[in-house]
């Protein structure tokens, strides 16, 4: 039997007869992204006040029948590709560890899973990342969450018309806590993020299709190889069948302070001493990339958007500093966790990044990423980034450049020293000095697993 969570190699398409039962089994937005340009994100717990367990259990059995599987999307895929026309409504369902001991309370501290931070929840992980005290989170993300319900279409009526129906079918068995609602931006063929740079250009791409597609598209995969296999976000559902696998998932809200960040980052262009054209290199050199995608590896102004690259030629940050947010989540260097990302921007702003705002007319806050993360190992590979990569002045050892200044959070090592090169590919030694972090704010989130649908339609039975 071919297990899905044992492939090491990026799925091909003659494997799909033999893996068609454990695609089945696996919830869509995993293994390739949902592909919506709208969601809406539902946060619950159950409530024993309202309603019992069993009719919980009832009520997701249900709820199971409408989410779309990962070999569901394998035709809608084909469908979008070949003819843009967009699939059904997309659906997903995830519990946390507080949600399994809920349904199943004769396994609280039983629970079959091997992940510890999974276990534990993101508030207990508050010390390890340097987030916010649980007080400073929004006050729905305060709560113990069990579960959350992600809905995606393109149509924005028919999303939130489901979307209220799910609701006042969900007040029946469970509090609502958040509802966080989701858009895709737009610029082109690229979507983009607050702060006015591409995003989610450089994905893990599983299946072998889409690397051939990478490679024949715009953005190349020749030099960097975006390939992975399953087996880096998937694990075996404990509660499923010998063929079924789920994933870990990570969900945290990031608000963008977008003003303080295009003040902050002429601030850094007039230090060092860039006008014109070049000043955009600043932004570049915060994130790694020009606004149109550019690394700044390759070159000094922007017009060259690719994911086709490494960091060899630029051994000691000359072109592009290690604390660039791109490069501090993912040298491209073997032994660094990988994820896969599936997140979405949210809030409303008076115009677009790519509308040519002022500096008046840019969000203070009420703006930024629904962050969505895949994996087999919470601690080992968001942790790690986040913690160990993105927030840790020291790393890569030996170079010290001071925390991701987009994600980075400061804690007992403090940030750092940021030093930035006023000229593109400048000797480490003439890089100068410039504090730049705290323009990303944590807002709330938890951790949760992606069960298989076989075994959300036999969650009444009982787990040992």
């Amino acid at each position: 039997m071919v297990r899905l969570y044992e492939l090491a190699e990026p799925i091909q398409e003659n494997q799909f007869t033999a893996l068609r039962e454990s695609l089945e089994g696996l919830q869509g937005n995993i293994l390739r992204g949902h592909g919506r340009d709208r969601s809406i994100h539902i946060f619950l717990s159950f409530n024993n006040g309202k309603t019992t367990d069993a009719k919980v259990k009832e009520w997701i059995k249900g709820l199971a029948e409408r989410l779309t599987s990962a070999q569901q999307q394998l035709p809608e895929t084909k469908q979008y590709r070949d003819h843009h026309i967009s699939g059904r409504l997309f659906m997903n369902f995830f519990l946390s560890a507080k949600g399994y001991e809920y349904l199943y309370p004769s396994q609280k501290d039983k629970l079959r899973f091997n992940d510890e931070a999974f276990l534990r929840g993101m508030k207990a992980a508050q010390h390890r990342l340097n987030d916010p005290p649980k007080g400073a989170w929004e006050a729905g993300y305060q709560h113990d969450i069990h579960a959350m319900v992600l809905l995606a279409d393109d149509n924005a009526t028919h999303l939130l018309q489901e979307a209220n129906k799910l609701i006042d079918d969900i007040k029946t068995h469970a509090e609502i806590w958040a509802v966080e609602h989701g858009r895709v931006m737009w610029h082109g063929q690229d979507s983009i993020e607050h702060f006015g740079f591409v995003d989610n250009r450089s994905q893990l791409l599983l299946f072998q299709s889409d690397i051939e597609r990478a490679r024949q598209e715009r953005y190349g995969a020749s030099v960097w190889n975006p390939g992975a296999g399953p087996n880096v976000v998937l694990v075996p559902d404990p509660y499923g069948r010998e063929c079924d696998s789920g994933s870990y998932l990570v969900f945290r809200k990031l608000e963008q302070h977008v003003r303080a960040f295009k003040e902050h980052e002429q601030k850094l262009a007039q230090t060092l001493g860039l006008t014109g054209e070049e000043a955009k290199r600043a932004g570049a050199l915060v994130m790694g990339r020009f606004e149109d995608g550019t690394p700044v590896v390759l070159r000094p102004v922007a017009g060259q958007s690719t994911n086709n690259f490494t960091y060899d030629d630029d051994p000691y940050g000359q072109k592009c500093p290690f604390q660039a947010h791109i490069r501090k989540v993912n040298p491209r260097t073997p032994g660094i966790p990988r994820i896969v990302r599936r997140g979405i921007t949210y809030g409303e702003r008076q115009k677009g990044p790519r509308d040519n705002p002022s500096l008046a007319e840019l969000p203070v806050g009420g703006v930024g990423l629904l962050f969505m993360c895949y994996q087999k190992n919470i601690a080992q590979q968001f942790e790690a980034l986040q913690y160990l990569w993105a927030s840790d002045p020291r790393l890569p050892r030996g170079q010290a450049p001071g925390i991701d200044p987009v994600i980075g959070q400061p804690g007992g090592n403090g940030a750092g020293q940021q030093k930035w090169p006023a000229q593109w590919d400048a000797p480490r030694e003439q890089h100068i000095p410039f504090d730049f972090h705290g323009f990303v704010t944590f807002k709330g989130g938890e951790y949760f697993f992606a069960p298989s649908i076989y075994f959300l339609r036999n969650i009444e039975k009982a787990i040992a």
